[in-house]
């Protein structure tokens, strides 16, 4: 039995519904569940112990049999214990977030801002939590069409010609970004060029990808 095949019998088994484990775990989107219970991928280290939590299972019955069983063999430690760790040393690879939608050229974005909706993809950025932005305008930002996802990873330096996340006076804007010594290049998708002094603008996040929902 997999994972989603696991969560699924415990869903009913307890005749509790996605919506209300969603709730349960602090999810902000009952979508993540589903995707958990089609296998599309598994929840991270701290959903698994949650769940272990929500449905009074040992967090060991959330893992793969393959790595339960190796664990298991190798040490005469609690079981639950080396789970534990063994999933505290796992990246923490998890659904990508949407922090907000792009519906002008330049905007802001809440440090408080909590996802309302999750991607079902998986990166992992080292150490990084990568996020996503939703264009709703493609006037605002012509690089995508209108509801596609930019996925960025949090990041202060990017490769010249690449596209960055950059924060000026102005707010947050989608650009392709080259630096000299002291100076900053700013393109938009309609190749309008800025010229700025290199302090003048922070890179907030790099461009992993364009991504449309299936």
């Amino acid at each position: 039995m997999n994972l989603g095949q696991k969560i699924e019998q415990l869903l009913k088994m307890t005749a509790m519904t996605k919506v209300e484990l969603s709730k349960k775990l602090g999810l902000k989107d009952s979508s993540v569940v589903s995707h958990w219970v089609k296998n599309r991928f598994k929840p991270d280290r701290d959903n698994m112990i949650k769940l272990s939590h929500v449905f009074d299972k040992p967090v060991s019955y959330f893992t793969d049999d393959a790595i339960s069983y190796s664990v298991a063999e190798k040490s005469e430690e609690p079981y639950d214990k080396k789970i534990y760790e063994l999933l505290s040393n796992m990246p923490s690879s998890r659904p990508i977030g949407v922090l907000n939608e792009i519906k002008e050229e330049y905007f802001n974005i809440s440090y408080y801002s909590q996802p309302e909706e999750y991607l079902p993809v998986m990166l992992e950025a080292k150490g990084q939590t990568p996020f996503a932005l939703k264009v709703t305008d493609t006037a605002a930002c012509p690089w995508a069409n209108k509801g596609e996802y930019l996925i960025f990873c949090p990041s202060a330096q990017i490769a010249n010609g690449k596209l960055a996340l950059v924060k000026t006076e102005k707010g947050l804007s989608v650009k392709k970004v080259s630096f000299s010594a002291s100076k900053a290049v700013l393109e938009d998708a309609r190749k309008n060029i800025e010229r700025r002094a290199r302090a003048e603008v922070e890179v907030v996040a790099q461009l992993l990808a364009f991504y449309r929902k299936p």
